[in-house]
């Protein structure tokens, strides 16, 4: 009898083996966590929408999360309509479209390549600059917030996608002045190739970056050189009064700036925490973006 039974389980195995199927993809990670169901890791493919899995541990969850939002190349077994892993490894840039890996914003992507928006008129920009949410009230909330916000509206409601423009004071121009702030941010869209600051804030209309320098420093006089890296500015606070840096949308804070040009961390992402503290900027934030609640306490600064 054990004997049969043993044959019998063979058999099983073969036959199952057998419409077993093999495959290969290329796909971006987009969330992976434990099933509350089996002893399993369920592995959320961005490019298909489907869930592959493979075998729950400590090192399998911590591996596995360290592809999240990169580009990598599957091979799995699929059977009985389940997908198990056999090997996970990253793309190689030839085998990549990247017009299909670019699904979740909220995650860094190596592939990711910025690009804003032309918006190829004014009346335009008009528009959107005079759309933006300002409850006027600049008292209670930071001038990177309300960047935010504004920027975060411009991709998820009009799918436009801006920069920001900082204006960094330096240590010399605060001695002198007395001044109450470091730094000040705002959007910037492109109109037909020319940059368009929207501060909503402060500002009655689009202005160049030019126009809106000379307000902040409050002088036509004084030149603030446009540099690319957070260390022309950190290191440099006695040979200029001011400098600009103009960065993507999703940058919230010059934290972000100097952690990619000092901390080699990238960010061509937006990041739920920050948004969820950011729309505080706002009254009544809690209705105006609920989509972005998960639940959990937003932080807090």
């Amino acid at each position: 009898m054990a004997m049969k039974r043993w044959i019998t389980l063979i058999a099983f195995f073969l036959f199952t083996q057998g419409i077993a199927q093999a495959g290969e993809l290329i796909t971006t990670i987009f969330n992976v966590f434990e099933s509350a169901k089996t002893e399993r890791l369920l592995v959320l493919s961005g490019t298909d929408g489907r869930i592959y899995k493979t075998h729950k541990s400590e090192a399998n969850l911590k591996y596995f999360k360290s592809y999240l939002g990169q580009v990598v190349k599957i091979n799995f077994s699929e059977n009985s309509k389940e997908l198990f892993i056999n090997k996970i490894e990253l793309a190689t840039t030839a085998e990549v479209d990247p017009a299909t890996m670019d699904l979740n914003h909220f995650q860094y992507n190596q592939l990711r390549e910025f690009a804003p928006t032309d918006l190829q008129s004014m009346e335009v920009a008009t528009s959107i600059f005079d759309d933006m949410l300002n409850d006027g009230d600049r008292r209670r909330s930071q001038c990177f917030k309300r960047a935010h916000m504004w920027a975060f509206d411009m991709w998820s409601k009009a799918n436009i996608s801006s920069q920001k423009v900082f204006i960094f004071y330096t240590q010399r121009y605060i001695q002198l002045e007395e001044f109450e702030w470091w730094f000040h941010v705002a959007p910037v869209v492109v109109v037909k190739g020319e940059d368009y600051v929207l501060d909503g804030t402060f500002m009655s209309k689009p202005i160049t970056i030019r126009a809106w320098q000379n307000y902040f420093i409050k002088s036509e006089n004084i030149t603030c050189p446009i540099v690319s890296n957070y260390q022309d500015y950190s290191k440099n606070q006695w040979t200029r009064l001011c400098y600009l840096m103009k960065v993507p949308m999703y940058f919230f804070s010059p934290l972000d700036i100097e952690n990619r040009d000092v901390n080699n961390m990238p960010r061509n992402h937006w990041v739920l925490e920050e948004l969820q503290d950011a729309r505080r900027a706002y009254k009544g934030y809690e209705e105006t973006y609920e989509g972005l609640d998960t639940g959990k306490p937003t932080i807090t600064h």
